[in-house]
């Protein structure tokens, strides 16, 4: 299952700034890793200080999700599973992945934009709505919501184990593109 004719899985999970994809993301990587060594997590602000790319625009985050999805495509080549986490939440992103990443899995991370604004740790939210922030996804960058594989609702910040067994078991029971 989590490779297929020699290429690594790639699990790409999106959704807007403080909806739990790293949370999960990573809680997903440590429980897959319990199973298989060959997995590497790919976090969103990590990668953008690897690559020295910091446009926040609509046009730069699509830019370095295009470079994380061919970082991801190198790894995936190679037999590794790689679990990515990044907002990316744009029409070009996706079809892109779809079209380049054989064994590909799309998981949305779904959280209302009330609860967005609650969780708010980084202030983007309340920052943008007061003017003070510009190019935050979701105020004054629009987004696309996926028609990915998984659609995981995360307006709660508890239950993370059932949330990962969750995606497991769709991971699971659909097997990989």
């Amino acid at each position: 299952m989590w490779v297929k004719n020699g290429k690594g899985l790639v699990l790409w999970l999106c959704g807007l700034a403080g909806s739990g994809k790293s949370t999960i993301g990573k809680a997903l990587y440590e429980r897959i890793k319990q199973e298989i060594p060959n997995i590497v997590y790919l976090d969103g602000d990590e990668l953008r200080d690897l690559l020295g790319h910091y446009a926040y625009d609509k046009q730069g985050r699509i830019e370095v999700a295009l470079k994380r999805s061919a970082f991801a495509h190198f790894l995936s080549s190679q037999g590794l599973v790689v679990v990515v986490t990044t907002i990316s939440l744009f029409d070009e992103v996706y079809a892109y992945n779809r079209k380049t990443l054989q064994n590909y899995l799309e998981i949305y991370i779904e959280c209302s934009m009330e609860e967005l604004q609650r969780r708010d740790q980084k202030e983007l939210y309340s920052g943008a709505l007061k003017g003070e922030i510009q190019d935050v996804v979701g105020v004054d960058i629009p987004f696309v919501k996926p028609n990915a594989d998984i659609i995981l609702p995360n307006d709660t910040t508890n239950n993370l184990e059932q949330k990962v067994q969750s995606i497991l078991t769709q991971i699971k029971g659909k097997g990989s593109k």
